[in-house]
């Protein structure tokens, strides 16, 4: 292992240590991964609605698309 990659490991490792004891010691690790469990909840409920609503406008374009060939014919 190089120089630069052994500090970059270690400066990395450092500092993810440092923060999780900030944590630690905060009495923040439940309250954290509640938040963290509910943002991901809040983020899959987004995506959901985002598919329904792209779903329903390609179906409604398709329709609309379909009602104007059989006039064109």
């Amino acid at each position: 292992m190089n120089l630069g990659r052994f500090l970059l490991v270690s400066t990395t490792a450092t500092i993810v240590g440092v923060a999780a004891y900030a944590i630690f010691k905060a009495g923040g690790v439940k309250p954290a991964m509640i938040e963290a469990v509910k943002g991901t909840i809040k983020a899959g409920d987004w995506t959901a609605e985002k598919y329904v609503s792209a779903k329903q406008e390609v179906t409604r374009l398709v329709d609309e698309a379909k009602a104007d060939m059989a006039e064109g014919a």
